[in-house]
C-alpha cells in the first residue's frame, strides 16, 4: 500500500497516521536483511511518515522488561543487535534453538516483546494486528487467530488473503525493488535449515562467515553437553552440513576463535523422569586453555581408571547426515534407554561459555536416586578433579616464581 495507494485498506488512514510498523529484534538477524530494509523499506516509511517501532527483550525473563530501540516516523537505520540476544541466553545455558513444539524461541524473542509493547501502548483500546503469514502457513494462522485478547486484538493476514505463497512475495519484491529478498531469520534458526530453505541459508554462511562462526562454537558446546543434540535435530549438526557442502570458512574461523577462548571441564548430570522429560545440572569443574583442559581431563581419566570415549553414533538417536560425536567424555553413569527414571553423568571439555546451573529440585532428586556404586565413582571423580586442580595451581605458582 506504500507503493500502490489503491492497495490501502479502508482501515488505514489516507495519511497513514494510524499505521504502526512494529519489529522485534532478536539480536541474531543476518546483516544482509538489515541492509535491504535500510535501503528499500525505510525510505518508503520516511516518505509517508509511517511510525516505526523497534523493540527487544532487555533480559532472559519477562520481569527484565522490553527495550524500545527506536520509535520514529523518520527511521534511517535498524538496530539488529537488539538488547538481549537470543543467542546470549542459549550461550549461557549451553543450548541451541530446537525444532518442533511451539517455537518457544520465537515466542520469547519476537512475540512477547511485541505483545508487551502493544499492551502498554494501546491499553484496552481495540486494534487491528496484521501479520505476514503466507498461504502455506495456515497452521500458524490458526494458532495465532485464537489469541484475540477478548476481542481487543483483531488479527488479519493480508498475504494469506491474497493467496500468495513465499515465491509470490519474492517475485513481487523483485518486480518492485529489483532485488532478490532472502528470508528473514536468525543465523542459528533450525527451521531455516529445512530442505527447501537450506540452500539460501548455506549461501549466507558462505558469504558471511564472520557472522556465522560464533553459532558454530555455540553448537560445539551444546553437543559437548548433550550428545543427543544438534542444531537440526539429534545427529544432524550445523558443522556437519557445512563440511558436507564444502562451506569451510566459518568452521575455520570458529576453530581459530575457540583456540583463543577459555575452556572448561564440565560435569554434566541429567535425571530423566520419562523420554524427553529431564532436569539437568551443569558445573564447570576447571578452567584453562584448551590444551591444558584436555590434558587435565586425560589425567582425571587415568586417576579414576575410566577411559575417555566417543560415541560411534549420537547417543539415543541413529547417525544421520554422516554426523559423528567428536567429544570425548569420562562417563560416570550412562543412561539406559527405555528404563525410567534414568540418570546419566559425565565429564567433558568445551569452551567455557556455558554457566553453572541446575534446577532448584535437582540436588535433592539426584541424591534420592544415587546408589552406592554411583556415589563411590562420583567421589573418585571429585577427588581426581581436586588432584588435577592442585597440580595446575602448583604449576602456575612455580612458573610465576
Amino acid at each position: 500500500m506504500l507503493t500502490d495507494p489503491n492497495a490501502r485498506p479502508d482501515t488505514i488512514a489516507p495519511d497513514y497516521s494510524n499505521l504502526v510498523v512494529v519489529i522485534a529484534q532478536t539480536g541474531d538477524e543476518w546483516s544482509t536483511t538489515g541492509k535491504l530494509v535500510e535501503r528499500h523499506i525505510l525510505p518508503l516509511l520516511r516518505k509517508h511518515n509511517v511510525r516505526l517501532v523497534e523493540v527487544a527483550r532487555k533480559g532472559p525473563t519477562k520481569k527484565d522488561g522490553v527495550a524500545v530501540l527506536q520509535d520514529t516516523r523518520q527511521p534511517y537505520r535498524l538496530h539488529l543487535e537488539g538488547a538481549y540476544k537470543l543467542s546470549h541466553e542459549n550461550r549461557a545455558t549451553g543450548t541451541m534453538p530446537q525444532l518442533g513444539g511451539v517455537r518457544k524461541c520465537s515466542q520469547k524473542a519476537k512475540g512477547w516483546p511485541q505483545d508487551a509493547w502493544r499492551a502498554k501502548e494501546f491499553g484496552d483500546q481495540q486494534y487491528i494486528h496484521a501479520i505476514g503469514f503466507n498461504v502455506n502457513e495456515y497452521t500458524r494462522i490458526t494458532r495465532d487467530s485464537a489469541y484475540s485478547m477478548g476481542g481487543q486484538r483483531i488479527p488479519t493476514y493480508p498475504i494469506y488473503e491474497w493467496g500468495w505463497g513465499r515465491q509470490d512475495c519474492i517475485d513481487y519484491l523483485y518486480r518492485e525493488l529489483g532485488v532478490v529478498w532472502p528470508k528473514s531469520c536468525c543465523r542459528h534458526c533450525p527451521y531455516a535449515g529445512c530442505q527447501a530453505g537450506w540452500p539460501e541459508q548455506l549461501a549466507r554462511f558462505a558469504t558471511l562467515p564472520a557472522e556465522a562462526a560464533q553459532h558454530i562454537i555455540d553448537e560445539y558446546v551444546c553437543t559437548a553437553l548433550n550428545p543427543r543434540s544438534g542444531l537440526f535435530g539429534p545427529g544432524k549438526s550445523l558443522i556437519s552440513r557445512l563440511q558436507r557442502d564444502r562451506v569451510t570458512e566459518p568452521v575455520k574461523l570458529a576453530a581459530a576463535r575457540m583456540k583463543r577462548m577459555p575452556w572448561a571441564i564440565y560435569r554434566v548430570r541429567r535425571f530423566y523422569f520419562a523420554p524427553a522429560n529431564a532436569i539437568r545440572s551443569v558445573d564447570r569443574v576447571l578452567l584453562g586453555g584448551h590444551l591444558v583442559v584436555y590434558a587435565a581431563l586425560e589425567e582425571m581419566s587415568d586417576l579414576v581408571g575410566v577411559p575417555l570415549v566417543r560415541h560411534e553414533q549420537i547417543a539415543g538417536a541413529p547417525v544421520r547426515d554422516g554426523d559423528r560425536d567428536v567429544h570425548r567424555r569420562l562417563w560416570v553413569r550412562q543412561r539406559q534407554d527405555g528404563a525410567y527414571p534414568a540418570m546419566e553423568e559425565f565429564y567433558t571439555v568445551a569452551p567455557a561459555q556455558a554457566l553453572d546451573k541446575s534446577m532448584d529440585r535437582f540436588d535433592d532428586t539426584w541424591a534420592a536416586h544415587t546408589d552406592t556404586l554411583l556415589a563411590r565413582l562420583e567421589s573418585r571423580c571429585e577427588a581426581a578433579a581436586d588432584v588435577v586442580r592442585h597440580a595446575l595451581t602448583r604449576s602456575r605458582f612455580t612458573s610465576a616464581s
